[in-house]
């Protein structure tokens, strides 16, 4: 089996009901599979959610959710209650976490598609979206000279972006599509199967499977910190409110 990822279809989904699959332990402690879940699993550079599980009456405490083999893992307490294969059971997600977690990625991605707008030789190849530390770090040799200009250029993007009322879009799309739509896109996507890619305004759409803001306005700002040649990739660090 493999779980249902309801938090892809609303961001701002934090309580579902979901049935037990079954209880099990790994290196990391006791964990319950569901049917389907809407605690977003750390991955994709942003970290899992956090919250409960009521199960008869008992409200267990989700500390980390991973994702293996196409299964959510929940861990908790399992031991504490008595659950059964097809047990219903009620998901409450931390709301402040979920939504500060959906900014980071959203200025994440926000901040990468426009540099990788302004120069085409730039790929974004992985992502740290987490609240503190937040970079994307990029393969290619960058065409700008010099690198104050390009992260004010960058940041006058961002802030032009955030005074408008820019969508954020959550779609899926087929391969061709996509490279039909935007040229650099991962070589990595299996073929033939739909994509999630997420569109950030005119932006160019980008793969994603984690969990973004509604509308930019919900961000107050963005701005690039730095961005320094780090094992041969360009890392850009940003914060945001």
């Amino acid at each position: 089996m493999s779980t249902v990822l309801a938090y892809l279809e609303d961001t701002y989904k934090f309580i579902d009901k979901a049935h037990v699959e079954y209880i099990a332990n790994d290196e990391r402690g006791y964990y319950c599979v569901l049917d389907s879940t809407v605690f977003y699993p750390q991955g994709g550079g942003q970290p899992s959610d956090v919250g409960t599980i009521e199960a008869k009456g008992v409200h267990l405490t989700i500390n980390f959710v991973s994702f293996v083999d196409g299964v959510a893992r929940h861990y908790g307490d399992f031991l504490s209650v008595s659950l059964e294969k097809g047990e219903q059971v009620t998901l409450y997600v931390d709301e402040a976490r979920r939504i500060q977690n959906a900014k980071a990625h959203t200025a994440g991605h926000l901040m990468y598609t426009i540099v990788e707008s302004l120069d085409k030789n730039l790929i974004a190849v992985k992502g740290y979206h987490f609240p503190d530390g937040s970079y994307v770090e990029f393969q290619g040799s960058p065409s700008f000279e010099n690198m104050e200009t390009f992260i004010a250029e960058i940041n006058t993007e961002i802030s032009e972006a955030l005074n408008e009322a820019t969508s954020i879009e959550a779609s899926l799309i087929m391969p061709e599509e996509l490279a039909a739509r935007w040229s650099n896109i991962p070589s990595n996507l299996p073929p033939g199967k739909p994509l999630r890619v997420v569109t950030i305004g005119n932006l160019h759409p980008t793969p994603c499977g984690g969990t973004h803001l509604k509308s930019v306005q919900e961000l107050k700002s963005v701005v690039v910190t730095k961005a320094k040649r780090q094992k041969g990739n360009l890392k850009i660090s940003y914060k945001f409110e």
